[in-house]
């Protein structure tokens, strides 16, 4: 009988609902579409900040020929943004933060989470309203 070490299992942190304060929906070229805020945080003051950077990535991508963005971390005051492109258009969440310096990880499993998230709960859930 032989015996290997099995390997360990992924750890995979994905976002609690609470966690969230936001979300807005962006066109391919970075126009806003939809948003959504909770009772924590009913403004939308932040969606600039993602317009704008979208709209500077645009340009940036177009003039040096870079690939598309498909994630990106924004930190500000109130928490993190995460930015991820899906299914031709950007989905950014606003996401309350626990310490400073916390930034989460960005992966494959965080991006399904994020386009999943958008396309069967947000839109239903009662901590979001549409503005």
């Amino acid at each position: 009988m032989s015996t290997s070490n099995p390997q360990p299992l992924k750890a995979v942190s994905l976002l609690k609902i609470d966690q969230i304060l936001g979300l807005a929906v962006f066109d391919p070229m970075g126009l806003p579409r939809d948003y959504f805020i909770t009772s924590q945080h009913p403004d939308t003051e932040w969606v600039q900040l993602v317009f704008q950077s979208l709209g500077l990535q645009q340009l940036v991508a177009a003039t040096m020929d870079l690939p598309e963005l498909e994630h990106a971390l924004i930190r500000t005051k109130i928490g993190n943004i995460i930015v991820v492109f899906c299914q031709k258009r950007y989905i950014a969440l606003l996401v309350k933060r626990a310490l400073p310096q916390e930034r989460p990880q960005i992966d494959g499993d965080l991006v399904d989470w994020i386009c999943d998230f958008e396309a069967t709960v947000v839109r239903t859930h009662t901590n979001f309203r549409s503005v």
